[in-house]
């Protein structure tokens, strides 16, 4: 089945209207049934209509709405058949799916067409209430496909080990791949934890012997690189498929040499969805012959956000223009205070804009500020034609509130202020607001520096490696290394200076030393590149709101330790 299904529109128009009446009927009666929880005669009438329901979407070939229907109904007759109170959490997810519904069926008839993808994860949530399995994200995908593990003969140039050698990197590299498994199931910095899982599954691709069973982990490393660059969207069912693969790991390490099938063609569909399509991934598809899906994984996330309403991320995106709207009326003001004219066509655009943005803030439920913004409009509006020389004051005034609803949109977006703290606006709030926007806005700027030092960092390494171990390209590091911890005290996180302090020491060794060992070298590097991801991932998690769990650093911390035992570096 494609992941686009057209609809019907003729077929469903003809039954729009009574099946509306029948989802409006059964959300009714549910929420009379949850203020009256012992009458069982509301849920059978509620499990009767999404019967009918599901019935009747099936009927016009709408699977997504259907499946959706149907997984109500069941999480309805699981309620009815159990002899235990009903617990919260499923009602909670029934009372979520009446809410999607509607909204599903909405969207379908707007677009025409059903994406049967954007409500399994929905479907799962039912699921997930009452105990039974999640449905895979090819649940809907009819198509064979061939096995990639099986049927191709593509290899990696790699260092196979083997025997002794190969069990000791093996029980290393499971260690590092359940380290991530297990912050990613506890949702603990899943940037990182992806990124720890992707790097053991690549070395786990370098240490086993070419065949089926590097082919299958390339193609888990494909998958995992797509999740790292935000290619897909991390769900229940998908941290389990992830699990999986730590179960074929240790089946790895205990000889089991069969691979599980099954997951290896969910692991290829999450591909054909990926809206990641670079590095190892994309090479990966093209060697496996995997056709990208006609809508990516992010548009399906985008859809559903719009289904469902605002996200976060609308609501930053329009503080960022309304910022950008600010700055312009700051512009303009500027100018007006210059050439000193107070004709209508010199200060009416400004007052167009205060207004505009003035909607805005009212829309986003601040009203304080709207409600300066119109006071001065209201100002502004009194000083045409008027000496503006003898006004400067009032212009001062409006520049310093603008600046103000800047700084403090600012503040909002960083998540450090919530609308909340913005109910005093005394003139000492106000000054410790601007002060706090300051300082962030000095530290947004050391941590962008920083961020852009790690990466040439991680580019010198990656130089050096591929061009046969040129020391010219990692000459400058020491430098540049202790230069960033110096811009980390100012952050004002201790463990930074002291984690960039070893990694410091470590290369300055490095590139003085007179003894070349390839092998080693490139092992150690990437323990340092492993540090400089953690180091990356903690920068860019205090870059958005200034607050970060130091626990990202452990990474870093450990990689560092063991680069000053270079003897224990194994893989």
């Amino acid at each position: 089945m494609a992941l686009k299904v057209e609809i019907n529109t003729s077929s469903y128009a003809v039954v729009a209207e009574e099946l509306g009446k029948t989802l409006q009927q059964a959300t009714n009666v549910f929420e009379t049934f949850l203020s009256e929880r012992h009458n069982l005669s509301l849920l059978e009438q509620c499990e009767v209509d999404l019967r009918q329901i599901g019935g009747t979407l099936r009927l016009l070939q709408i699977p997504g709405a259907a499946l959706l229907a149907d997984e109500m109904r069941a999480l309805s007759h699981a309620i009815l058949s159990s002899t235990t109170a009903v617990p919260e959490g499923q009602l909670n997810a029934l009372s979520t799916a009446f809410f999607v519904l509607p909204r599903y069926l909405e969207f379908v008839q707007s677009r025409h067409s059903d994406i049967p993808l954007m409500a399994l994860s929905h479907a799962n949530e039912l699921r997930a209430a009452h105990g039974q399995l999640l449905l895979p994200d090819s649940y809907f995908d009819t198509a064979e496909s061939p096995l990639f593990s099986r049927d191709s003969n593509i290899r990696l140039r790699g260092n196979p080990l083997a025997n002794a050698e190969l069990d000791i990197a093996l029980k290393r590299i499971r260690h590092l791949y359940q380290t991530g498994l297990l912050g990613l199931l506890r949702d603990a910095q899943v940037p990182l934890q992806l990124t720890i899982m992707s790097r053991a599954v690549r070395r786990l691709c370098n240490v086993i012997e070419s065949g089926p069973q590097q082919r299958f982990w390339l193609l888990a490393d494909a998958v995992l690189e797509a999740f790292v660059k935000n290619g897909l969207e991390l769900n229940a069912h998908r941290k389990k498929v992830l699990a999986g693969l730590e179960g074929q790991l240790r089946g790895r390490i205990k000889n089991r040499l069969t691979l599980n099938e099954v997951l290896e063609q969910e692991l290829r569909y999450l591909l054909t969805i990926s809206a990641y399509r670079d590095g190892m991934t994309g090479k990966i598809m093209k060697v496996a012959q995997i056709e990208p899906a006609e809508i990516s994984d992010e548009q399906i996330c985008s859809l559903r956000k719009l289904m469902l309403g605002l996200s976060y991320d609308t609501v930053s995106s329009v503080i960022n223009e309304l910022r950008g709207e600010l700055r312009h009326a700051k512009d303009v003001l500027e100018l007006l205070a210059q050439h000193q004219r107070s004709d209508e066509e010199e200060i009416k655009p400004l007052i167009a804009v205060l207004k505009q943005s003035a909607d805005i803030l009212m829309v986003l439920n601040l009203p304080a500020f709207a409600g300066s913004l119109n006071e001065h409009t209201n100002t502004l509006e009194s000083l045409i034609g008027r000496d503006l020389v003898q006004e400067r004051g009032q212009l001062e005034d409006l520049a310093e509130t603008l600046l103000f609803i800047d700084g403090s949109l600012a503040q909002i977006d960083r998540r450090k202020l919530n609308y909340e703290d913005l109910g005093d606006l005394s003139i000492e709030r106000r000054d410790a607001i601007s002060a706090d926007n300051q300082l962030s806005e000095a530290r947004s700027i050391v941590i962008e520096e920083s961020k852009a030092a790690i990466g040439m960092v991680k580019r010198a390494i990656s130089a050096y490696i591929e061009s046969d171990f040129d020391s010219t390209h990692i000459s400058n590091l020491p430098q540049l290394l202790n230069s960033v911890r110096g811009a980390f005290y100012m952050i004002g996180v201790a463990k930074l200076p002291e984690v960039t302090g070893g990694a410091t020491e470590f290369i300055r060794g490095f590139v003085e030393r007179r003894h070349i060992d390839p092998a080693k070298d490139v092992q150690s590097l990437e323990t340092l590149a492993d540090a400089m991801i953690s180091i990356e991932y903690f920068l860019t998690e205090f870059g958005r709101r200034h607050i970060a769990d130091e626990r990202i650093l452990q990474v870093a911390e450990d990689s560092v330790a063991l680069l000053r035992a270079p003897k224990q570096v194994t893989i």
